[in-house]
């Protein structure tokens, strides 16, 4: 665990033993003391690697949350428990889809968190916000650079001046977080049951062809080569 820590989402679906409801969710960071829960409540876990969380927790301490009941975390709970009551259901492909949205749920309930608990993140630089929000839809291929200045309510321009001053483009930055993603499914094992265009498709592009030219335009080879041998 030491080596690989993960952090923890757990969902309550009973009630205190007073009758009470518990908290919709609580976060748990790894290494965390115990938690108290009441006995009569029963406990749904979703694990997720910290490294998934690295560009949102980097600069930010990590430390045990009750998540408020907002649209998105009701969302995650209604999504977990249907995949809880439906596990036997699921195929290696739409296992793969399902922990990749896991992760995003529990990236996007903590930075909806972080963001208004912790001022200092409001004021974080324009690049750093938009490249949080970039990896929260980088496997939607249809989520354009013109909606990522609309969410980050900013114009088209500033958002390319900030990018500039990096010595890169938005464009390029959304680009290397889906080729990081479709690389990584490529180099594991685990996922060698999709196919290049089933990985292309699950990390943001609309075809293999066009996977193909963003690890061309990053320096790496095709998919083909990145894949390992067996």
């Amino acid at each position: 665990m030491a080596e690989d820590p993960h952090v923890a989402v757990l969902f309550a679906t009973g009630e205190n033993s007073d009758g009470s409801a518990p908290p919709v969710a609580r976060f748990v960071p790894p290494h965390a003391e115990s938690i108290e829960w009441s006995r009569s409540s029963e406990v749904i876990a979703v694990w997720v690697p910290v490294d998934t969380l690295r560009e949102l927790i980097h600069d930010t301490p990590l430390r045990p949350l009750i998540l408020q009941p907002t649209p998105m975390v009701l969302a995650f709970r209604a999504f977990t428990l249907a995949i809880a009551r439906n596990a036997e259901d699921t195929t290696s492909i739409s296992r793969y889809a399902i922990e990749r949205l896991l992760a995003e749920m529990v990236f996007g309930a903590l930075l909806e968190v972080l963001a208004g608990d912790l001022p200092e993140r409001g004021q974080a630089p324009l690049a750093d916000r938009a490249r949080s929000t970039m990896l929260l839809h980088r496997e939607d291929p249809q989520f354009t650079i013109a909606e990522l200045a609309g969410e980050l309510h900013v114009s088209l321009r500033h958002l390319q001046r900030a990018f500039a001053k990096l010595g890169t483009t938005p464009g390029d930055a959304l680009r290397r977080l889906r080729v990081e993603l479709a690389e990584s499914l490529l180099r594991n094992p685990d996922y060698e049951v999709l196919t290049i265009e089933e990985i292309a498709a699950h990390s943001g592009f609309t075809s293999g062809l066009q996977l193909r030219r963003a690890l061309r335009a990053e320096g790496l080879p095709s998919p083909t080569k990145i894949r390992p041998v067996r």
